[in-house]
């Protein structure tokens, strides 16, 4: 799969690149095997992961983590670019733990992530260390059960379908239709699965989406929100004050402002 890595940090044990991969059919890839022990944090897309038995979606809100030396396969959910943070680091000296594993991070962590790549990229002296950053983010994260069978296909079903359908355009209904099965049996089995409600999950979905336009430096805030599935404008501003404790504003210029990477 043609990429592009930058490099923003080899420090304290660990390296950590941007990775841009290009659009693509959707098919899996060959297998590759982790060099050292990684993790794979989100930044724009989503794309299936196939390892140790089990599929796993990384998209906007999920993180990855990839033992050394685990055979596995990626298949895109859309066929455009997707850009993912890889932290890279020597084994046995992970700050996560050694097998795949997944986390939904909250709002707050993408921004508090977001932010720290950007300093980053500018070479902020000043930045918290990366693997202290990680330890307290992937704590506060919802680990994602490991379960098997067609409980687990259900819910994987119906977030591959949100990924795909991107944060808005559709209700909770079209992803229990597109999951086969009943809106109340797959919100059991999503909070079972995820510890968050569908409607949780599609908020962090939006405000993921979100944080990723204003760092591309969005102006129209009002279409923003449109085109995220809010009322208004007003409604996105509450939703990020709420989860972040900024403005959209105050978050592009955060954001955008930064050196891009």
């Amino acid at each position: 799969m043609p990429q592009d890595r930058t490099l923003l940090q080899q420090a304290d044990g660990l390296v950590v690149e941007r990775v841009v991969r290009h659009a693509a059919l959707l098919q899996w890839t060959p297998t590759y095997e982790a060099a050292t022990p990684r993790l794979v944090l989100p930044a724009q897309g989503a794309t299936q992961f196939r390892l140790a038995g089990q599929t796993v979606l990384a998209d906007g809100v999920t993180v990855l983590g990839l033992p050394q030396r685990l055979p596995y396969e990626m298949k895109p959910c859309v066929a455009q670019a997707r850009t993912s943070i890889v932290v890279s680091v020597p084994q046995g000296a992970a700050p996560w733990q050694p097998q795949p594993l997944a986390w939904l991070l909250t709002p707050l962590a993408l921004w508090r992530l977001r932010r720290h790549w950007r300093a980053l990229a500018r070479g902020d002296a000043g930045a918290q260390p990366t693997r202290a950053l990680l330890q307290a983010e992937l704590r506060a994260a919802v680990p994602l059960r490991a379960d098997g069978g067609r409980c687990a296909a259900v819910v994987q079903q119906a977030r591959h379908f949100m990924a795909g359908q991107g944060p808005a355009g559709w209700t909770l209904q079209d992803v229990a239709d597109a999951a086969c099965c009943s809106l109340f049996h797959l919100a059991r089995q999503f909070r079972h699965q995820t510890g968050l409600s569908l409607h949780g999950y599609r908020q962090r979905l939006r405000l993921a989406a979100a944080l990723q336009r204003l760092e591309d430096g969005e102006r129209d805030l009002a279409g923003l929100a449109h085109d995220l599935g809010y009322s208004s404008q007003s409604h996105l501003g509450e939703a990020l004050r709420r989860s972040i404790g900024v403005t959209p504003a105050q978050a592009r210029g955060a954001l955008a402002h930064s050196a891009r990477i």
